[in-house]
């Protein structure tokens, strides 16, 4: 099986709920996680956090300081980043991203599983705080539906395999 490389798709452009453009990276049979690269003009975006999924932010090029909130008291940590480095968010984390300029900040942003396309995993907030029984519900929820999806399509990908099995055994 021959593959060509893929890039950002430059035609394709999502904005995240947190104002941020992402042009995603498509990438046949991925399967665990999304890649998308976001570039970010000097500025503050939006406070959300994601109810299920992991995320890594590696930027590319420019600097950016990532806050992230802790779930069970809102205190806020920035972590500033510049070209080379990275910082993980898992689910319920609070994040925020700013880019404290001049220039255009590329992060690779890889989340798993992968991100959904109707940003139905992210929730917006107005600020970093302690999660609300109704916020951690939701992620709880948004996890259970998640990972019953993903058992699925590895249970497919596990028959698939036990196909190619079968025919090389006869």
């Amino acid at each position: 099986m021959t593959e060509q490389p893929t890039h950002a798709l430059d035609d394709v452009t999502m904005v995240a709920p947190d104002g941020i453009a992402v042009h995603p990276i498509a990438l046949p049979g991925l399967l665990g996680l999304s890649l998308a690269e976001g570039r970010i003009p000097p500025g503050e975006y939006g406070v959300h956090f994601h109810r299920s999924l992991e995320q890594v932010a590696y930027v590319l090029a420019g600097a950016l300081i990532a806050v992230m909130g802790d779930p069970a008291t809102g205190a806020a940590t920035e972590v500033h980043c510049a070209a080379g480095d990275a910082v993980s968010t898992p689910p319920a984390v609070s994040l925020s991203f700013r880019n404290p300029g001049p220039a255009l900040a590329r992060v690779l942003f890889i989340c798993a599983p992968p991100y959904p396309a109707d940003d139905s995993d992210t929730a917006t907030l107005e600020a970093h705080h302690a999660l609300s029984a109704d916020e951690l519900r939701a992620a709880i929820a948004r996890q259970q539906t998640v990972r019953a999806a993903v058992d699925r399509q590895y249970a497919a990908r596990s028959a698939e395999l036990g196909a190619l099995l079968t025919g090389a055994q006869s």
